[in-house]
């Protein structure tokens, strides 16, 4: 049983991550109402549209795709208390990058080729899905190091990368857009996207190494764990 002590550490480490988090959510949704607010003055509706509809649903299908299996078998394998070495976990939460890849692939090119003739025909198209595939496969190159942050309860790492994430992905876009006006408003939002990918992975590169990645080698075993 845990000492007073170690309890009241435990539930202060809780409290600040929970409020961190909190703010994460805050200065997301503040920052991009900023920067939906400013961007339906500079872009026709159509491309606006696009981008934050159709091309966030694109990105959100791959990542959900890619991930959300991996994190939601990690999170069961906890809560029935099995014993879970941690290079198996290590080794487990690589399976994201080689999953996102062709996943990221397939469902660009359907989505190009399932577009209407309307949405095909918008400056730069074709370039705003290459370069927001690419913004998913750089956030999931990410994923290792997430996990592993999340298991440490490496809240505050999190938030840095985050919300480094967002702002930078809202300046990127604005300059781009403003530099190169609207006709490239679509490749603007998409490299917006790519900023906050790189961002996210900075951020956990720079805290764990990039020789992280050299032990991350997943065996048939990890495999079979997803479904236990």
């Amino acid at each position: 049983m845990a000492s007073p002590v170690a309890q009241s550490s435990l539930l202060s480490t809780s409290l600040a991550s929970a409020t961190s988090l909190i703010l994460l959510q805050l200065l997301s949704r503040a920052t991009t109402f900023g920067l939906n607010q400013a961007l339906v003055r500079l872009v026709s509706p159509e491309v606006f549209g696009t981008a934050t509809i159709q091309f966030e649903l694109l990105l959100s299908t791959i990542l959900f795709l890619s991930r959300e299996g991996v994190r939601n078998a990690l999170l069961r394998s906890s809560s029935k208390e099995k014993s879970t070495s941690a290079p198996s976990v290590t080794n487990i939460s690589l399976l994201p990058i080689l999953c996102g890849i062709p996943v990221a692939l397939l469902a660009s090119s359907t989505y190009l080729y399932t577009s209407t003739a309307s949405v095909r025909s918008q400056s730069h198209f074709q370039l705003g899905v290459s370069l927001y595939t690419i913004a998913a496969i750089i956030e999931l190159l990410s994923e290792p190091l997430h996990i592993r942050a999340q298991n440490e309860l490496r809240f505050g790492t999190r938030v840095k990368a985050e919300g480094t994430g967002v702002i930078l992905k809202s300046v990127t876009t604005l300059a781009v857009l403003m530099g190169w006006g609207p006709e490239w408003a679509l490749p603007a939002f998409a490299m917006g996207q790519v900023m906050y990918g790189m961002s996210i992975l900075g951020t956990y590169l720079g805290e764990y190494g990039v020789g992280t990645f050299g032990s991350l080698s997943p065996t048939r075993c990890d495999y079979l764990f997803l479904a236990v």
